[in-house]
């Protein structure tokens, strides 16, 4: 190639860099081997151990259960981000409750970024108590100090019986847990009465555990249900006298409480058996306790709710009839029997029921939880204990102090858990 060929390739190549735009120190350069996403995947807050899932709508994000009306903190617990991308917010951040909060996420590049407002949703109640008052039974319905229709989700205690392995739960620490984490808003404490180790062959064991639960659930604010945890309760009936007649003495001034005075008959006539030893009972506490819930167990495991609903107890008020059930024994027929008792005119409570366990896949408890949502009745799962069974809520050796991990809880654990935190929706 000649020179002269040379010397105008160069000329043009000047030229033509000539024309272009130079850039000046104001203007910014964007290197496009760099990652320009900036999304926020996923966002946990934690909350004095309970850990507060969130879901990300567009920009914003969306507490998925409200905080206690105290809170007036929370942390963040977890943060996933776009990949290289970083966030205004860190884990362990701590955040103002009374304040929106914003949280930007910027790219790799340095450059693209996109903004979320984060909204806490926080109790407009101190507790479930506070909001409805005392309960009381108004036809086939319980209702609230404003008569409105009530419906709770809770937990119920595993047996109180010496040695049989739920007494370690028996706590304070793990009612404020299933308040928090859970949602809670009734507990049961099953006090055991017949059976070994139970209130008749150690009255002030058993006694003081279940007095541990209702001191709990009043300091807390949870309604409490004191069941007389029994198959044989008319075997007994002046040691059922005695006991209530005790707790109604102890706690008749409170609105959180609700007596259970028989568990689960077994199949013994309602007419003749269940009926005059409930009566016997009720009697007892109305002299000393006018007002609060008293709930009745029917024949054959609490099944037998129209035996009930044709002959029902007249002689005092405020009074609803035990229905129990578990999912993978108890279908649409025990629902359809419950529906025509309640159609009839009395009130049920689910003070016990259980899911298929094992699994979160299970049809037939949603079939329950949607039946109980539509006719407004509350339930308490069974129950708060370890045992290698498909009922226990933890798995064997969970702490006894509450505070359990995802990892902690068993398959019927998360699906009841999931239940109760999505009950007062």
């Amino acid at each position: 190639m000649n020179t002269k060929i040379i010397f105008i390739l160069i000329t043009n190549l000047l030229f033509c860099l000539s024309c272009s735009s130079p850039t000046t120190i104001d203007e910014e350069i964007i290197d496009i081997t760099k990652s320009n996403a900036s999304q926020l995947i996923s966002f946990e807050l934690e909350y004095k151990q309970s850990v507060f899932n969130c879901t990300i709508s567009d920009n914003e994000v969306i507490m998925e259960r409200n905080l206690p009306l105290e809170a007036k903190e929370i942390k963040v617990k977890a943060i996933t981000i776009s990949s290289k991308a970083t966030s205004s917010l860190k884990i362990g951040s701590v955040l103002s409750i009374s304040n929106d909060q914003k949280l930007m996420v910027t790219a790799e590049d340095g450059v693209t970024n996109n903004k979320y407002n984060l909204s806490f949703k926080v109790n407009e109640y101190t507790s479930i108590v506070d909001k409805h008052g005392l309960l009381q039974v108004n036809g086939n319905k319980i209702v609230d100090k404003n008569n409105e229709a009530v419906s709770l989700a809770g937990n119920s205690f595993f047996w109180t019986n010496n040695n049989w392995g739920g007494l370690k739960y028996y706590k304070a620490s793990v009612v404020s847990w299933l308040k928090l984490d859970w949602n809670t808003t009734i507990v049961r404490a099953a006090m055991g009465v017949e059976d070994d180790g139970g209130y008749l062959n150690d009255k002030l064991a058993n006694k003081n555990r279940l007095k541990i639960i209702v001191d709990a659930a009043i300091d807390q604010g949870l309604y409490v249900i004191i069941d007389w945890h029994s198959h044989h309760a008319e075997d007994n009936t002046d040691e059922a006298v005695e006991f209530f007649k005790e707790m109604a003495t102890l706690y008749g001034n409170h609105p959180n409480i609700i007596y259970e005075i028989y568990n689960e008959p077994l199949d013994v006539s309602w007419d003749t058996t269940i009926k005059p030893y409930a009566e016997t009972v009720i009697s007892a506490i109305r002299a000393i306790d006018p007002d609060n819930i008293i709930v009745v167990g029917t024949p054959e495991w609490s099944q037998k709710v129209d035996e009930a609903a044709n002959n029902p107890i007249t002689s005092s008020e405020n009074i609803a009839y035990t229905l129990h059930f578990y999912s993978v024994h108890h279908k649409q027929w025990l629902r359809d029997k419950a529906k025509a008792a309640m159609d009839k005119g009395i009130a049920l409570f689910v003070t016990e029921w259980g899911t298929i366990g094992y699994t979160q896949n299970d049809p037939e408890t949603a079939s329950w939880m949607k039946w109980c949502k539509d006719n407004n009745l509350s339930h308490c799962s069974w129950a708060v204990n370890d045992k290698v069974e498909e009922w226990s809520i933890v798995k064997e050796g969970a702490n006894s102090n509450g505070s359990w991990i995802d990892d902690k809880l068993t398959e019927s654990g998360k699906l009841t858990r999931s239940i109760n935190r999505k009950w007062q929706e």
